[in-house]
């Protein structure tokens, strides 16, 4: 197993993306501190993660908030003596949608459209997040002098989405963050890499998709947030399928075991071929 006696922490682990990557994880050999705004949710994850056989500590936190941050980086040092992986997955929006840093704003699209939540809010949730998660974890990493940092971003970062406006540039703010604290964090040998999804039918994603069919005239003749999601994967996806939760999840695994070690400062694109750069 890739990731035997590693001990990760995965935000944003309650559904979705984070806690497929979680799945990934424990079927590798890590032990994880699993982190959600839900306490719930969380919990479930890691009594699945249990019933994999692996040590599982969820914790409720809000990761825009740096008391909270550093409580869960506490509670996982207590419980598991270090941390190896830190996998950044939250991201998106809150769960009043279009407030606060919705991937999707219900007000509207245009620069015009959009107010100051809807930029303060994706700025928290999605780089503020994973800069406070980053700033709590680099001393214990600095101090054992090994660590692997995952931030997830989106292939919106590189392209441009007009109709996530904020999302897309907060997700591009996480790949130049990540170059920078790659070179910053080296000479401690920790690895910071990125990855950017590409189509994948989470729980944020119909959320987003409901907002689309309500506002944007391209897609007012669909019927179903998944007629939605199907039309972006046939216009954009050169090999014609949708992406999954697995196929995240294995990328982490590859940048956060030893086949990667000589590998910082990088950006994988996991899409299908939207982005090829």
């Amino acid at each position: 197993m890739k990731l035997e006696k590693k001990v990760a922490i995965i935000t944003g682990a309650g559904r979705g993306l984070g806690q497929g990557i979680a799945y990934c994880f424990a079927e590798e050999g890590a032990d994880l501190a699993l982190c959600s705004r839900s306490l719930d949710e969380v919990e479930k994850t890691a009594q699945k993660v249990r019933e994999m056989g692996r040590r599982a500590l969820p914790v409720q936190t809000d990761v825009t908030r740096f008391p909270e941050v550093k409580q869960l980086v506490k509670k996982t040092i207590n419980a598991f003596g270090r941390i190896d992986i830190l996998v950044n997955n939250v991201g998106g929006g809150r769960s009043e949608v279009g407030v606060g840093g919705g991937a999707v704003s219900k007000r509207g699209f245009s620069i015009l459209d959009l107010k100051d939540d809807d930029w303060d809010g994706s700025y928290e949730v999605n780089l503020k997040s994973q800069v406070y998660m980053c700033r709590a974890v680099a001393p214990h990493m600095k101090a054992q002098k090994s660590g692997k940092i995952i931030n997830i971003s989106s292939i919106a970062g590189k392209t441009g989405d007009p109709y996530r406006m904020p999302y897309s540039a907060m997700k591009a703010a996480i790949i130049n963050f990540t170059w920078a604290l790659a070179k910053e964090l080296a000479k401690d040998n920790i690895n910071v890499n990125c990855i950017c999804p590409g189509l994948i039918y989470t729980p944020a994603w119909q959320i987003g998709a409901k907002i689309l069919l309500e506002k944007a005239p391209a897609y007012q003749t669909l019927k179903a947030p998944e007629e939605v999601f199907q039309e972006y994967v046939k216009r954009l996806v050169p090999l014609g399928r949708e992406q999954t939760v697995g196929d995240i999840g294995r990328t982490a695994i590859f940048l956060a075991s030893e086949d990667a070690k000589n590998i910082t400062g990088q950006t994988i694109n996991v899409d299908g071929g939207i982005v090829m750069d």
